[in-house]
Protein backbone atom coordinates (compact mmCIF):
# COMPACT_ATOMS: atom_id res chain seq x y z
CA UNK A 1 0.00 0.00 0.00
CA UNK A 2 2.27 2.50 0.93
CA UNK A 3 4.62 1.69 -1.92
CA UNK A 4 1.62 2.19 -4.17
CA UNK A 5 1.35 5.40 -2.90
CA UNK A 6 4.96 6.42 -3.68
CA UNK A 7 4.86 5.11 -6.47
CA UNK A 8 1.89 7.08 -8.35
CA UNK A 9 3.14 10.26 -6.20
CA UNK A 10 6.35 9.88 -7.92
CA UNK A 11 6.25 12.92 -11.02
CA UNK A 12 3.05 14.73 -9.62
CA UNK A 13 4.52 18.07 -9.99
CA UNK A 14 6.63 17.64 -13.25
CA UNK A 15 4.40 19.83 -15.10
CA UNK A 16 4.12 22.64 -11.74
CA UNK A 17 5.19 26.12 -12.90
CA UNK A 18 8.92 27.09 -11.04
CA UNK A 19 6.70 29.97 -9.08
CA UNK A 20 4.36 26.92 -7.98
CA UNK A 21 7.04 25.19 -6.87
CA UNK A 22 8.50 28.08 -5.05
CA UNK A 23 4.98 28.25 -3.21
CA UNK A 24 5.04 24.35 -2.48
CA UNK A 25 8.54 23.89 -1.30
CA UNK A 26 7.75 26.12 1.92
CA UNK A 27 4.60 23.63 2.90
CA UNK A 28 7.03 20.88 2.34
CA UNK A 29 9.67 22.31 4.64
CA UNK A 30 6.85 23.43 7.24
CA UNK A 31 5.55 20.48 7.58
CA UNK A 32 8.76 18.33 7.75
CA UNK A 33 9.77 20.75 11.07
CA UNK A 34 6.29 20.33 12.43
CA UNK A 35 6.55 16.39 11.66
CA UNK A 36 10.42 16.11 13.06
CA UNK A 37 9.29 18.15 15.74
CA UNK A 38 6.82 16.03 17.17
CA UNK A 39 8.36 12.88 17.03
CA UNK A 40 12.10 14.98 18.43
CA UNK A 41 10.00 15.75 21.37
CA UNK A 42 8.13 12.86 22.26
CA UNK A 43 12.10 11.22 22.11
CA UNK A 44 13.34 13.61 24.00
CA UNK A 45 10.12 13.49 26.84
CA UNK A 46 11.19 9.55 26.87
CA UNK A 47 15.22 9.32 26.87
CA UNK A 48 15.50 13.02 28.89
CA UNK A 49 12.46 13.75 30.92
CA UNK A 50 12.59 17.13 28.93
CA UNK A 51 9.39 18.66 27.35
CA UNK A 52 9.62 20.75 24.42
CA UNK A 53 5.73 21.48 24.67
CA UNK A 54 6.11 23.91 28.32
CA UNK A 55 6.75 27.43 28.19
CA UNK A 56 10.03 29.05 26.48
CA UNK A 57 11.84 29.77 29.26
CA UNK A 58 12.12 26.70 30.61
CA UNK A 59 13.04 25.48 27.41
CA UNK A 60 15.75 27.59 27.17
CA UNK A 61 17.65 27.43 30.14
CA UNK A 62 21.25 27.55 29.26
CA UNK A 63 22.14 25.76 32.97
CA UNK A 64 19.96 22.70 32.65
CA UNK A 65 22.78 19.80 30.98
CA UNK A 66 20.13 17.00 30.35
CA UNK A 67 18.21 20.05 28.50
CA UNK A 68 21.24 21.05 26.56
CA UNK A 69 22.04 17.62 25.44
CA UNK A 70 17.72 17.01 24.63
CA UNK A 71 18.35 20.35 22.18
CA UNK A 72 21.05 18.63 20.24
CA UNK A 73 19.01 15.47 19.73
CA UNK A 74 15.97 17.98 18.57
CA UNK A 75 18.69 19.76 16.27
CA UNK A 76 19.35 16.53 14.74
CA UNK A 77 15.51 15.65 13.92
CA UNK A 78 15.42 19.36 12.96
CA UNK A 79 17.56 19.35 10.32
CA UNK A 80 16.34 15.85 9.16
CA UNK A 81 12.98 17.61 8.71
CA UNK A 82 13.22 21.02 7.58
CA UNK A 83 16.31 19.99 4.87
CA UNK A 84 16.81 17.15 3.91
CA UNK A 85 13.49 14.76 3.77
CA UNK A 86 11.45 17.92 2.08
CA UNK A 87 14.26 18.05 -0.41
CA UNK A 88 14.12 13.89 -1.19
CA UNK A 89 10.42 14.60 -1.42
CA UNK A 90 10.30 17.57 -3.66
CA UNK A 91 12.65 15.92 -6.38
CA UNK A 92 10.38 12.94 -5.88
CA UNK A 93 6.76 14.97 -6.85
CA UNK A 94 9.30 16.74 -9.48
CA UNK A 95 10.11 13.16 -11.01
CA UNK A 96 13.64 13.89 -11.59
CA UNK A 97 16.55 11.28 -10.93
CA UNK A 98 17.65 12.03 -7.35
CA UNK A 99 21.82 11.13 -8.32
CA UNK A 100 21.61 12.57 -11.41
CA UNK A 101 19.78 16.25 -10.92
CA UNK A 102 21.84 16.39 -7.98
CA UNK A 103 25.10 15.24 -9.69
CA UNK A 104 26.03 12.77 -6.89
CA UNK A 105 27.01 9.99 -9.84
CA UNK A 106 30.62 10.41 -9.27
CA UNK A 107 33.43 9.18 -6.72
CA UNK A 108 35.30 10.56 -4.47
CA UNK A 109 39.74 11.04 -5.01
CA UNK A 110 42.38 13.02 -3.23
CA UNK A 111 42.97 15.65 -5.86
CA UNK A 112 39.80 17.23 -5.48
CA UNK A 113 39.02 16.51 -1.44
CA UNK A 114 42.26 18.33 -1.18
CA UNK A 115 41.47 21.59 -2.86
CA UNK A 116 37.82 21.61 -1.11
CA UNK A 117 39.92 21.38 2.26
CA UNK A 118 42.36 24.01 1.60
CA UNK A 119 39.45 26.35 0.40
CA UNK A 120 37.40 25.87 3.80
CA UNK A 121 40.54 26.54 5.46
CA UNK A 122 40.81 29.71 3.60
CA UNK A 123 37.23 30.66 4.34
CA UNK A 124 37.94 30.88 7.70
CA UNK A 125 39.94 33.87 7.84
CA UNK A 126 37.47 35.85 5.18
CA UNK A 127 34.21 35.01 7.05
CA UNK A 128 35.81 36.44 10.61
CA UNK A 129 36.59 39.54 8.33
CA UNK A 130 33.21 40.02 6.73
CA UNK A 131 32.02 39.29 10.13
CA UNK A 132 33.92 42.34 11.94
CA UNK A 133 32.40 44.54 8.85
CA UNK A 134 29.05 42.80 9.94
CA UNK A 135 29.10 43.81 12.92
CA UNK A 136 29.84 47.73 12.56
CA UNK A 137 26.41 48.16 10.62
CA UNK A 138 23.64 49.06 12.55
CA UNK A 139 20.64 46.99 13.02
CA UNK A 140 17.57 48.74 10.84
CA UNK A 141 14.74 49.09 13.27
CA UNK A 142 12.48 47.36 11.38
CA UNK A 143 14.45 44.17 12.21
CA UNK A 144 14.90 44.95 15.91
CA UNK A 145 13.15 41.51 16.84
CA UNK A 146 16.17 39.77 15.80
CA UNK A 147 18.02 41.46 18.63
CA UNK A 148 16.17 38.22 20.46
CA UNK A 149 16.85 35.89 18.51
CA UNK A 150 20.12 36.55 17.87
CA UNK A 151 20.85 36.70 21.48
CA UNK A 152 18.96 33.64 21.90
CA UNK A 153 21.01 31.50 19.10
CA UNK A 154 24.08 32.54 20.39
CA UNK A 155 23.41 31.58 24.15
CA UNK A 156 22.17 27.82 22.62
CA UNK A 157 25.42 27.99 20.08
CA UNK A 158 27.64 28.51 23.36
CA UNK A 159 26.28 26.06 25.06
CA UNK A 160 25.90 23.17 22.46
CA UNK A 161 30.05 23.65 21.44
CA UNK A 162 30.84 23.06 25.28
CA UNK A 163 32.86 20.04 24.85
CA UNK A 164 34.46 18.25 27.92
CA UNK A 165 35.07 15.22 26.62
CA UNK A 166 35.97 13.53 22.83
CA UNK A 167 32.40 12.34 22.68
CA UNK A 168 30.87 15.83 22.92
CA UNK A 169 33.23 16.33 20.29
CA UNK A 170 31.99 13.43 17.85
CA UNK A 171 28.97 14.18 18.11
CA UNK A 172 29.14 18.12 17.37
CA UNK A 173 31.42 16.71 14.38
CA UNK A 174 28.65 14.69 13.44
CA UNK A 175 25.76 17.79 14.02
CA UNK A 176 27.15 20.93 13.38
CA UNK A 177 29.62 19.20 10.61
CA UNK A 178 28.03 15.80 8.61
CA UNK A 179 24.29 16.74 9.30
CA UNK A 180 24.45 20.51 8.43
CA UNK A 181 26.50 20.52 5.54
CA UNK A 182 24.33 17.06 3.93
CA UNK A 183 21.26 18.99 5.01
CA UNK A 184 22.02 22.52 3.89
CA UNK A 185 23.63 21.76 0.78
CA UNK A 186 20.93 19.35 -0.22
CA UNK A 187 18.84 21.96 -0.01
CA UNK A 188 19.92 25.52 -0.99
CA UNK A 189 21.98 24.04 -3.47
CA UNK A 190 21.09 21.02 -4.27
CA UNK A 191 17.25 21.97 -4.81
CA UNK A 192 17.21 25.47 -4.97
CA UNK A 193 20.35 26.81 -6.65
CA UNK A 194 19.26 23.92 -9.68
CA UNK A 195 15.64 25.31 -9.50
CA UNK A 196 16.37 28.95 -9.97
CA UNK A 197 19.06 27.96 -12.73
CA UNK A 198 16.19 26.20 -14.42
CA UNK A 199 13.82 29.21 -14.04
CA UNK A 200 15.83 32.26 -14.79
CA UNK A 201 18.76 30.53 -17.13
CA UNK A 202 21.45 31.81 -15.27
CA UNK A 203 23.69 30.20 -13.13
CA UNK A 204 25.14 33.29 -11.63
CA UNK A 205 21.41 34.92 -10.74
CA UNK A 206 20.74 31.17 -9.12
CA UNK A 207 23.91 31.17 -7.44
CA UNK A 208 23.53 34.76 -5.85
CA UNK A 209 20.07 34.24 -5.00
CA UNK A 210 20.29 30.89 -3.31
CA UNK A 211 23.40 32.45 -1.27
CA UNK A 212 20.67 35.45 -0.15
CA UNK A 213 18.19 33.27 0.63
CA UNK A 214 20.96 31.15 2.93
CA UNK A 215 22.28 34.41 5.01
CA UNK A 216 18.68 35.69 5.48
CA UNK A 217 17.18 32.25 6.74
CA UNK A 218 19.08 31.68 9.71
CA UNK A 219 17.45 34.91 10.55
CA UNK A 220 21.09 36.52 12.17
CA UNK A 221 21.38 39.80 10.87
CA UNK A 222 25.02 40.36 12.23
CA UNK A 223 26.54 36.81 10.07
CA UNK A 224 24.28 38.47 7.04
CA UNK A 225 27.50 39.48 4.97
CA UNK A 226 29.48 36.59 5.88
CA UNK A 227 26.72 33.72 5.14
CA UNK A 228 25.92 35.43 1.60
CA UNK A 229 29.63 35.36 0.37
CA UNK A 230 30.35 32.12 1.12
CA UNK A 231 26.90 30.94 0.49
CA UNK A 232 27.92 32.45 -3.31
CA UNK A 233 31.16 30.82 -2.83
CA UNK A 234 29.52 27.59 -2.03
CA UNK A 235 27.35 27.81 -5.21
CA UNK A 236 30.03 28.77 -7.45
CA UNK A 237 31.97 25.27 -6.11
CA UNK A 238 28.91 23.51 -6.94
CA UNK A 239 28.76 25.03 -10.42
CA UNK A 240 32.47 24.67 -11.85
CA UNK A 241 32.70 21.01 -9.98
CA UNK A 242 29.88 19.56 -11.43
CA UNK A 243 29.00 17.25 -8.70
CA UNK A 244 26.66 18.75 -5.15
CA UNK A 245 29.39 16.40 -2.99
CA UNK A 246 31.64 19.34 -3.68
CA UNK A 247 29.74 21.35 -1.87
CA UNK A 248 28.98 19.32 1.03
CA UNK A 249 32.45 18.38 1.55
CA UNK A 250 33.38 21.78 1.96
CA UNK A 251 30.41 22.87 3.54
CA UNK A 252 31.67 20.06 5.91
CA UNK A 253 35.18 21.19 6.41
CA UNK A 254 34.74 24.67 7.42
CA UNK A 255 32.03 23.69 9.65
CA UNK A 256 34.15 20.72 11.23
CA UNK A 257 37.43 23.15 11.24
CA UNK A 258 34.97 25.66 13.55
CA UNK A 259 34.22 22.87 15.66
CA UNK A 260 38.06 21.50 16.21
CA UNK A 261 39.05 25.09 16.73
CA UNK A 262 36.98 25.50 19.38
CA UNK A 263 36.92 22.27 21.01
CA UNK A 264 41.49 22.99 21.13
CA UNK A 265 40.26 26.58 22.39
CA UNK A 266 38.34 24.73 25.80
CA UNK A 267 41.04 22.50 26.14
CA UNK A 268 44.15 24.92 25.98
CA UNK A 269 45.52 23.34 22.57
CA UNK A 270 45.38 26.86 21.43
CA UNK A 271 45.10 30.45 22.25
CA UNK A 272 41.69 32.60 22.40
CA UNK A 273 42.82 34.39 19.22
CA UNK A 274 42.35 31.76 16.57
CA UNK A 275 38.82 32.56 16.58
CA UNK A 276 39.15 36.10 14.96
CA UNK A 277 41.70 34.96 12.97
CA UNK A 278 41.11 37.06 9.84
CA UNK A 279 38.70 39.72 11.70
CA UNK A 280 42.21 42.35 11.67
CA UNK A 281 44.80 40.96 9.88
CA UNK A 282 44.07 42.23 6.36
CA UNK A 283 46.84 40.42 5.00
CA UNK A 284 46.02 37.26 5.74
CA UNK A 285 42.53 38.22 3.89
CA UNK A 286 43.74 39.31 1.04
CA UNK A 287 46.37 36.00 1.00
CA UNK A 288 43.15 34.06 1.60
CA UNK A 289 41.22 35.51 -0.79
CA UNK A 290 43.69 34.66 -3.75
CA UNK A 291 43.88 31.26 -2.53
CA UNK A 292 40.36 31.13 -2.93
CA UNK A 293 40.42 33.02 -6.40
CA UNK A 294 42.94 30.77 -7.70
CA UNK A 295 41.29 27.36 -7.30
CA UNK A 296 37.96 28.58 -8.02
CA UNK A 297 39.64 29.69 -11.79
CA UNK A 298 41.31 26.61 -11.85
CA UNK A 299 37.78 25.51 -11.15
CA UNK A 300 38.06 22.60 -8.56
CA UNK A 301 38.52 19.44 -9.59
CA UNK A 302 35.50 17.54 -10.67
CA UNK A 303 35.13 14.63 -8.07
CA UNK A 304 35.62 11.29 -9.43
CA UNK A 305 37.68 13.14 -12.36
Amino acid sequence: MALNIVQKSKGIWASKSYSSLIYFLPILILGGLVFSHIIGAFICQFLFDVSFFSSTQDVFDPQNKKLIDAMKLMQFFNAIGVFIVPSILFLHFRGVSFYTYLKLNSSVYVKGVLSIFIMALAMIPVANFLGALNAMLPLPEFLSFLKEIEAQTLLITEQFLVMDTLIDLLLMLGLIGFIAAVGEELLFRGVLQNLFQEWFGSPHIAIWLTAFLFSVIHLQYHAVLPRFVLGALIGYVYLNSGNLRSAMLLHFFYNSTLVLLTFFIQHDGLDTSWEEVGSEGLMLVLISVLVLGVLLLRRIPKIGA
